[in-house]
């Protein structure tokens, strides 16, 4: 591994020892699939980085990016795995939710070389065994050619369903552009800078907002106090007068309640 490839990523950590449980009929010839895949795709982003590190960036944090990543960098068509189809459909149903905790747990750790070695090979655990059996990725994401950022009204149609995953998308633009801006051929007039603008505009069209309307109360029992008080000092008043005062201060906060 190069060390250029390296130091894009947080230093390892000490790793938690867990308690090893009974695998699921499959999982360890599936592993063993999805590890191999994994090292070949890591290993072609490092001999190319420069071309892959705007998806490379994208998939530390987005799991339809990895996967976009995955495929592109590697025919699963040729992975044998004829096993997978001779499983139930429960064992396959237990291995894809498996897989998706594995990714999800990645996802959420400083994400060292390891870490994301760990979540790529979940993501292509998850790909083999959707290959396998045909099951398709609901759709939460919208699923477009590779490296595309444009949508279709039929997709933002859709998209504008799920509000949590306009703000994935929106985020994911917004990564893209971040990134593009650090590029020392950066150009605003490029058709990629226009196709993100235009993207990032289209989400911001369909994010509903999640604020809600506050209520503005009018301190009443303030202006009350100060009509009281009028120009007299508070250490002024006589014993009986700031006890009436006070019995007119809480009838005021118990009536506001």
């Amino acid at each position: 591994m190069s060390e250029k490839l390296n130091s894009m990523f947080e230093a390892n950590e000490a790793q938690e020892v867990t308690a090893g449980a009974r695998s699921l009929a499959g999982t360890a010839q599936l592993t063993t699939l999805a590890n191999a895949v994994a090292n070949e795709v890591i290993k072609k982003i490092d001999a190319d980085l420069e071309s892959y590190r705007e998806k490379f960036d994208a998939s530390k944090s987005d799991h339809n990016a990895m996967d976009t990543l995955v495929t592109e960098l590697y025919d699963l068509t040729t992975v044998d795995v004829q096993f997978i189809k001779e499983l139930d459909e429960d064992t396959v149903e237990s291995m894809l939710k498996s897989q998706q905790s594995k990714r999800s747990r990645a996802k959420s750790k400083v994400m060292t070389l390891d870490n994301y070695k760990s979540m790529m090979t979940g993501a292509a655990a998850e790909l083999l065994l959707r290959l396998a059996t045909g099951k398709a990725k609901s759709a939460t994401g919208i699923r477009r050619r590779a490296g595309s950022v444009e949508f279709t009204p039929e997709e933002l149609e859709k998209l504008k369903e799920d509000q949590e995953a306009v703000k994935r998308e929106l985020r994911n633009v917004q990564s893209k552009k971040s990134i593009m801006k650090t590029k020392a051929d950066f150009n605003e007039e490029s058709e990629r800078w226009q196709q993100l603008l235009v993207a990032e505009e289209q989400l911001k069209g369909i994010r509903t907002s999640s604020s809600a309307v506050k209520t503005i109360r009018v301190d009443e029992t303030k202006d009350a106090l100060l009509a009281e008080l009028g120009d007299t000092a508070l250490e002024d008043l006589k014993p009986a007068e700031a006890k009436k005062l006070l019995q007119k201060v809480l009838a005021a906060a118990a009536k506001s309640e």
